[in-house]
């Protein structure tokens, strides 16, 4: 944030919901003027307050009076660590702090932006204004219209990808690629913050204000933590965040615009996967990868080697699984690639949108590295696929096999794939890349410690 501006003059404390979305109104003007990523979050809660009233006087809260006294409340904190930021304060709590000072870093994703902001509003500021707001025994009053802006609350995310989708094309690898949908958002989870908050609210209503103080900055060391990961989520997420990041539009004015240019929250209601028709799923990208492009006999190179072999002993796997891939790393650093084949065969009419049935093997000459049996269920949403992997590595199958379900998703017209593999204990990123002539594949396979390249040409 620009040191020689005077936004702290925006953020006087509100005493009406009106108020609050006058200042609300005022930082995001700010931000225009001075292209400022402050303004994502801000337009963001500013619909959100919206909303809130909107449903003000409507019978949807017990108690309307109350209820507006918690938005203002929830609201003030948010400007008070605007101007603490401002002015450089030191009493600036770190999950802010933190927030605050990744505006300037060009390398995040606009959702990232606004769940580092999300992460101490939601988990912290929250609980404390209701605490505040219904002391004492009062708080257990206020439950049932805390859990309905909760609601509200919860419908902020699918509106937003859904809303950013015209400035990152990609941004829905984030959930199609993840196997458990309430952790898919880069380590935020929505529930878990909106409970958190509740349990806080409980803890902090009975106390007098220096142990409220000492509470919440106990439970700001892991919010703050939390707001790190967020950055630097580890090497998986972050494969998914570069592709994503690459195609993201950069101009701050016009992803405020955007922030900025919606209605009201849509509440959620129950989610149901997208179902193609027959016909639309003929030009999906996962029938066209599968059933026009991977249909076939394909051979090729295979590479692997280990990145950090202190990494990787130091990985959460057996010990049976790092001495099978300290083989297979050395196997490969001495006689050198291994030769692929694989035979993808294909069946339109199984399941609701098609499977393909993959017989593949990493070989080098009458040695076999690696030998597995996959069938591809795809989704008829048109993009997604289910893993169904039965696997058994280097000549001792007895020894060394498993069996791994994991998910994958096909974009770009079917030219791109993103597989979350799970093989050997452990998690890869496979990246794989169609060549034009939709005679080559390309692909990448990698975690923290180790890497894999394929190669495969088809016949």
């Amino acid at each position: 944030m620009q040191s020689d501006t005077n936004l702290e003059s925006l953020v006087i404390n509100p005493v009406s919901i009106d108020q609050a979305i006058k200042k609300l109104e005022s930082i995001i003007q700010w931000s225009i003027d001075h292209s400022n990523r402050v303004g994502y979050f801000t337009s963001l809660y500013l619909r959100v307050t919206q909303t809130v009233k909107s449903k003000i006087g409507t019978g949807y809260f017990d108690n309307d009076e109350r209820l507006e006294k918690l938005d203002v409340q929830f609201a003030a904190r948010y400007f008070k660590v605007v101007e603490q930021f401002q002015n450089n304060d030191p009493g600036l709590p770190k999950a802010w702090a933190i927030a605050f000072n990744a505006i300037h870093n060009d390398e995040l994703l606009i959702v990232q932006h606004l769940l580092l902001a999300m992460n101490p509003h939601i988990n912290i500021d929250l609980g404390a204004a209701a605490a505040e707001i219904a002391p004492g025994d009062a708080i257990h009053d206020l439950h049932d219209d805390f859990q309905k802006v909760n609601t509200i609350l919860s419908s902020i995310m699918p509106t937003v990808l859904d809303e950013l989708s015209a400035l990152s094309p990609l941004l829905h690898l984030l959930e199609d690629i993840t196997e458990q949908k309430e952790e898919a958002i880069i380590n935020f989870s929505m529930k878990v913050a909106r409970d958190f908050a509740w349990k806080l609210a409980v803890e902090l209503a009975p106390l007098s204000e220096p142990d409220k103080q000492v509470i919440i900055e106990h439970k700001n060391i892991g919010i703050a933590k939390l707001g790190e990961k967020i950055i630097e989520p580890g090497f998986m997420a972050e494969s998914i965040l570069k592709i994503i990041k690459a195609v993201e539009i950069k101009n701050v004015d016009q992803i405020i615009d955007t922030l900025n240019a919606g209605n009201e929250l849509y509440e959620l209601t129950e989610q149901h996967d997208v179902i193609l028709s027959p016909e639309a799923l003929q030009k999906a990208p996962n029938q066209i990868y599968y059933f026009q492009t991977a249909m076939g006999t394909w051979t090729g190179d295979f590479n692997f080697k280990i990145k950090s072999w202190s990494k990787m002993f130091g990985a959460s796997i057996s010990w049976k699984n790092k001495m099978l891939l300290t083989m297979m790393g050395l196997f490969q650093k001495i006689i050198g690639n291994a030769t692929i084949k694989s035979i993808i065969t294909t069946f339109p009419n199984q399941g609701k949108a098609g499977v393909a049935k993959n017989d593949f093997r990493i070989h080098r000459g009458w040695f076999t590295l690696f030998v597995s049996k996959e069938d591809y269920i795809l989704s008829p949403n048109g993009k997604g696929v289910a893993v169904d992997a039965h696997v058994r590595f280097g000549p001792f199958s007895f020894f060394f096999k498993e069996h791994d379900v994991y998910p994958a998703v096909i974009y770009e017209n079917g030219f791109k794939a993103l597989y979350h593999i799970d093989l050997l204990g452990t998690k890869f990123i496979g990246d794989y890349t169609v060549r034009a002539d939709q005679k080559q594949v390309y692909s990448v396979l990698e975690n923290d410690w180790a890497k894999a390249e394929e190669t495969l040409n088809k016949q």
